[in-house]
């Protein structure tokens, strides 16, 4: 279908699922609303003033690393709608307190053919929180990718809430939920699967890039069956209802086995009737093959590097690397922000020490050769746009698109290297 503001209205309108949405607490069919009112904005006005409206100003989203949205959105422009995807709220949950809850449901996105790209499903998972105000915001956003349609969008929403099903809690609860899920890492240590058949709900729905989702007692117990590699991963966060009986963390995350892997993980928990802290989501976003998790130390100055603030990004990484000259992601940022200011022989200088630390890659080649061509050294440049294509950069539009090489779209070396990609 073709996604515009009229097709989500009909959409909205014509579904069953208002009227057939489970009975639940008020404050949660606010928090359902508001999820429904953020489809229908990102219809009218596009992806930058729909992300901005609807997310907390602490709210994350990976891309691929975690950053707050709205910081990264700041300096954006408006991107008029339609953003080309709709989503649909059809299972969740809140707490006991009401003002920390989740939601989960089909994302589709239309298939664009001028980039040769077909109709995309997925898995939207969105945490909200009850503002000041009332009003509900984002404050974490992780979704993947299916092979199909999971459930029809006009599915009607269900409730994991039932009366009695969770206890409350005093004390700490943020602190008691960081607990929990260091202990489930350092159980994952030794098998992913056992370990997490110890800290599963019944109910506790599994989401992961490519499969369709593993939901039900016997299914999560077949799929625990078949993560039999190790983990280690380090939590970045853990924030917890008033009523202490529902939370979400998401952390960083690196596998072993026959195909390691590395990401980031998002998971809500909540309390059962005994006490005790239960997985009821749990989610992954992975990392491309050559990439790593960043340290903490790193989220801050990624996120300015995100909202292009590059005078803050300079500072921060190279603030950075004076205690960590061996990391190359830093290095290859540091040289990109100096890229953008102009700041051409610093560029240059810190892209080659993310080469030399790192053994280089496509990106930093592409970079350097942006850098060279900007202070008028075509050779130089052009040796790194083969550098940049032979490490797998190959979308010619990128090249004859971007300004910063301009100056070498009429040699004759570099519109022979695009017309062989």
């Amino acid at each position: 279908m073709r996604i515009t503001a009229w097709s989500v209205a009909l959409l909205l309108a014509a579904s069953p699922a208002f009227a057939g949405d489970a009975p639940m607490p008020a404050d949660q069919a606010a928090m359902v609303a508001a999820e429904r009112a953020f489809v229908q904005f990102a219809a009218e006005k596009g992806f930058r003033d729909s992300f901005y409206r609807y997310f907390a100003p602490d709210g994350i989203a990976f891309a691929p690393h975690p950053f707050r949205t709205r910081v990264a959105l700041e300096r954006q422009p408006s991107s008029p709608g339609p953003m080309g995807a709709i989503w649909a709220p059809v299972w969740g949950d809140i707490s006991l307190a009401g003002d920390l809850g989740w939601n989960t449901g089909p994302l589709l996105f239309e298939a664009r053919p001028a980039e040769n790209r077909p109709e995309r499903h997925g898995m939207f998972f969105s945490v909200w929180e009850k503002q000041a105000d009332g009003s509900w915001l984002v404050v974490l956003d992780l979704g993947s990718d299916t092979p199909g349609p999971v459930v029809p969008l006009d599915t009607p929403y269900q409730t994991s809430w039932r009366a009695g099903d969770r206890k409350a809690a005093g004390g700490d609860p943020a602190a008691a939920l960081l607990a929990a899920e260091r202990a489930l890492l350092a159980d994952m240590g030794k098998g992913i699967g056992a370990a997490y058949l110890n800290y599963l709900a019944d109910d506790a729905r599994v989401h992961r890039p490519g499969v369709m989702p593993v939901v039900g007692r016997e299914s999560l117990a077949d799929w625990a069956a078949g993560e039999t590699h190790s983990l280690t991963g380090e939590p970045l966060a853990a924030r917890a209802a008033r009523s202490g009986d529902l939370g979400y963390t998401y952390g960083s995350y690196t596998s072993g086995g026959d195909q390691p892997a590395a990401g980031y993980y998002s998971r809500v928990w909540k309390r059962d009737p005994a006490g005790a802290w239960r997985i009821v989501m749990d989610t992954v976003s992975p990392l491309p093959a050559d990439v790593a998790p960043l340290p903490p130390a790193l989220l801050a100055p990624e996120e300015l590097f995100l909202a292009e603030d590059w005078a803050g990004a300079v500072a921060l990484y190279g603030a950075y690397l004076k205690d960590h000259p061996d990391n190359a992601f830093a290095w290859h940022r540091l040289g990109a922000s100096q890229v953008n200011l102009r700041q051409l022989p610093e560029a240059i200088a810190s892209l080659q020490q993310a080469v030399a630390v790192g053994g280089g890659t496509a990106v930093d080649y592409y970079n350097l050769a942006c850098a060279y061509a900007l202070s008028g050294k075509a050779d130089e440049a052009l040796a790194h746009v083969e550098q940049a294509i032979a490490a797998g950069m190959r979308n010619r539009r990128q090249y004859e698109a971007d300004e910063d090489l301009a100056s070498l779209r009429e040699l004759p070396r570099f519109k022979a290297m695009m017309q062989a990609l």
